[in-house]
């Protein structure tokens, strides 16, 4: 088992659609521990292997440490397969420091928070302070996780950062640059003007630096962050 994530916006949803692939099932944003969105988790599961036994999708709000056994469970049901859970913000920190504890991968994904910033946030972020502030809390705990790796390098040079991340995870992994739109399910379409490369079927490198040209204001706290990730 392992996790995968990073910052809102940050190219997370594109990874975990590409390392779905033989062998490998990456849940995005299972969200075990809350009822009112675990629906992305245990029924996704059971659609996937309907000759598995898994646990009955409960109505209560569990601990991240139960939502973390129950991950255990449902890797235990699928194998020889492995099972990646992709999360964001916060809660992809606070699953790391489990993983980590029991030894499992963790692998990060950032992007130049820069372009992040260009198209409109969905409320929950707190605007443009908020989302600096998920960027932050994601960098600064960097010696979590076995491997981080770029968004700009994955739609340049994905073979490179695919084999990073199979190297992290110990997994052998194919360089899935192309699916079929009708794969992507409804849960990583949302937002809609966000995510719509996505169903163009392949890596697109359209949401690289667009800042620079957008026309839009960008802080100085969001620069200063820029260059202390290394862009």
């Amino acid at each position: 088992m392992f996790l995968i994530g990073g910052p809102a916006y940050s190219g997370t949803t594109l990874l975990a659609l590409m390392l779905n692939q033989e062998g490998v099932t990456c849940l995005n944003e299972p969200d075990f521990h809350d009822p009112e969105q675990s629906h992305n988790g245990l029924p996704v599961l059971a659609k996937l292997y309907p000759d598995r036994s898994f646990p009955k999708r409960t109505d209560n709000a569990l601990t991240l440490v139960q939502a973390f056994e129950l991950m255990h469970t449902c890797q235990e049901a699928i194998r020889p397969d492995r099972l990646g859970v992709k999360f964001c913000n916060q809660i992809f920190v606070d699953f790391a420091h489990l993983f980590k504890e029991a030894g499992l991968p963790v692998v990060a994904i950032i992007r130049d928070i820069r372009d992040s910033l260009v198209r409109p946030l969905l409320p929950y972020v707190g605007g443009g302070s908020g989302l600096i502030q998920r960027y932050r809390t994601v960098w600064q705990e960097r010696d979590l996780y076995d491997a981080v790796v770029r968004y700009e390098d994955l739609t340049t040079e994905a073979s490179k950062v695919i084999g990073e991340i199979s190297r992290a995870i110990d997994c052998p992994l194919t360089v899935r640059s192309e699916w079929h739109p009708g794969e992507v399910p409804g849960s990583m379409m949302y937002p809609r003007y966000r995510h719509y490369l996505l169903q163009s079927g392949r890596i697109s490198r359209q949401r690289v630096g667009v800042w620079k040209d957008s026309g839009k204001r960008i802080s100085t706290a969001a620069h200063e962050l820029a260059r202390e990730m290394g862009y």
